[in-house]
């Protein structure tokens, strides 16, 4: 149940940091344009223009290789706790 929990709570913070980091990129996007005083059609173009190298690096981007890389932390991180989690059961 203890290994359940903290896959999930890894995945949920995994998640949650990508979309942080999605959400400070839009806006980032919307927040810049007003800065410059430009008006709303022009702020809108802007953050558009933004936004865009940031959405071809996000949909052409080899999601195996950040998956991957994710797979790598989670197996350091989990590696000691579940030895930990079976000591424990063991002693029981």
């Amino acid at each position: 149940m203890l290994r359940w929990l903290l896959t999930g709570l890894f995945v949920l913070l995994s998640a949650a940091s990508v979309g942080l980091i999605v959400y400070a990129i839009l806006q980032l996007g919307l927040w810049w344009p007003n800065l410059v005083g430009a008006n709303r059609a022009i702020g809108l173009l802007l953050a558009a223009l933004t936004m865009l190298p940031f959405l071809i690096i996000f949909v052409n981007l080899n999601w195996s290789q950040p998956l991957i890389k994710l797979a790598i932390v989670f197996t350091i991180l989990m590696n000691p706790l579940n030895e930990a989690i079976d000591k424990l059961s063991s002693s029981n």
